[in-house]
């Protein structure tokens, strides 16, 4: 193509000559005047610089090309991701925000919560308890109206139903005498480590448990529980009679809750509690509770409803600390189990325990995310929560009183630590401390009021 234009371009505008020739030795010979042949440089430069353009244009689309077949199959990839995660939406578009089964369940739900305040209204009648009959009324009208119209947003009233659900467990729940004795039930500041040590059991093994017999009026008894198999699960419990012996670390008793660290009825993950001559923890490879009597050696099984367990719902935060899904924990009002079910959305629920019997008597569900935590602990009646700072700090930012409903994501009590992990994080209320198990350290605090 070149070469053309080029002769092209030489043929163009060329005059013609009529040269006179003569004959010499065999030969004719004759005198051209070449300067009216004159090349046409400026236009084959021309041509030339065109040509080197059109070649590299050539070499950028192909380039092009050659980055747009890496990027293709990427491309596809997020294409066919993000359609798979809308499927489950799909319905939005045809059915709208909810559909008849999800009003059954709202209904079903308020027509519970109606048959409790009634009861609860009957045996102690209040403002509350009139306030939240009204309440109610409305909240079942509104269900009955989104039959009808598709103009009631689904999320806002199952959030409006759990606000609810807490109220109605806190008024049939909280006792006047409750209140009185824990008139100060948020912590204002939590001192430096009162207590650090490292686990008689040593460095490795990072998760467990540990603190004092937590029921009122018990005999003064320390312990410590560590995972001893795969940070996962123990079966052994070591008991001090005194505080002085712990820090010591004489006079022991070991404790055996389970033939091995895989029985059935073996400890799973840090949560584990010391309460009233009985060891408590959630029970292995199940979402089960665990009450292992220390008089009768007998182990008493209760299944936790609708708790995610495996890993299902651990604590989490920058990392996740594995077999966290249940905890257990005491307070002045008794014995409770922190944890998260599917139909909260793995936001922390919290439930009242009968210590005898494991039955779970009240719930409350917050509206915080479990895995934006790294722990959970009772004080007085209120649930509070904890998050990673760097490696030695923690913080105290969240509070859900159980006593009002309420719920508090502003405070900032700082924890120390010697290591980045947390866990288990216990309060007494005996000697009103908090009791950490941090990677293999055993930290000890006093809570402030």
């Amino acid at each position: 193509m070149l070469i053309l234009l080029v002769l092209l371009s030489l043929t163009e505008n060329v005059q013609t000559q009529r040269v006179q020739g003569q004959q010499k030795n065999g030969a004719c010979v004759c005198d051209v005047k070449s300067l009216v042949w004159t090349f046409p440089a400026i236009t084959y430069e021309n041509v030339s610089n065109l040509a080197q353009d059109c070649g590299d244009a050539l070499q950028n689309l192909e380039t092009q090309i050659e980055d747009t077949e890496a990027t293709m199959p990427h491309l596809l990839a997020t294409v066919e991701n993000v359609t798979r995660r809308l499927g489950p939406f799909q319905y939005l578009k045809s059915n709208g925000l909810y559909n008849a089964l999800h009003l059954n369940q709202l209904k079903e739900e308020l027509q519970e919560l109606q048959h409790t305040i009634d009861i609860t209204h009957n045996d102690n009648p209040s403002k509350e308890t009139i306030k939240l009959t009204t309440e109610i009324a409305h909240a079942k009208q509104k269900v009955e109206n989104m039959y009808k119209d598709n103009g009631f947003n689904l999320e806002t009233v199952k959030e409006n139903l759990r606000l609810l659900g807490n109220r109605v467990q806190t008024c049939r729940s909280i006792p006047t005498e409750f209140r009185s004795t824990c008139s100060q039930r948020i912590m204002t500041n939590i001192s430096s480590a009162v207590v650090t040590k490292l686990s008689s059991f040593g460095k490795s093994y990072i998760s467990g448990a540990w603190g004092r017999e937590a029921k009122q009026d018990s005999e003064e008894r320390y312990w410590v529980q560590p995972l001893t198999s795969g940070h996962r699960s123990g079966n052994v419990m070591r008991m001090y009679s005194s505080f002085n012996d712990f820090m010591a670390f004489k006079n022991y008793k070991d404790v055996p809750v389970a033939p091995s660290n895989t029985h059935t009825n073996a400890i799973q993950g840090p949560g584990t509690l010391l309460y009233g001559e009985a060891v408590f923890y959630q029970c292995y490879n199940t979402g089960e509770l665990c009450r292992y009597d220390l008089q009768t050696k007998a182990t008493l099984r209760q299944t936790l409803p609708e708790a995610g367990f495996n890993n299902k719902f651990p604590y989490c935060y920058y990392t996740c600390r594995d077999w966290t899904d249940m905890n257990l924990s005491a307070d002045e009002r008794g014995l409770w189990v922190v944890y998260t079910t599917l139909d909260n959305h793995g936001n922390l629920v919290v439930s009242l325990l009968d210590s005898g019997s494991l039955n779970v008597t009240h719930t409350w569900k917050t509206g915080l995310f479990k895995k934006s935590v790294t722990n959970a602990f009772m004080v007085c009646g209120v649930l509070y929560a904890t998050r990673f700072v760097d490696t030695y700090r923690e913080e105290v930012f969240y509070a859900f009183d159980t006593a009002t409903g309420l719920e508090d994501n502003t405070l900032a009590l700082p924890l120390e630590k010697v290591a980045a992990g947390v866990a288990s994080l216990l309060y007494n209320p005996i000697d009103r401390r908090l009791y950490m198990y941090n990677d293999a350290y055993l930290l000890a605090y006093q809570a402030v009021f």
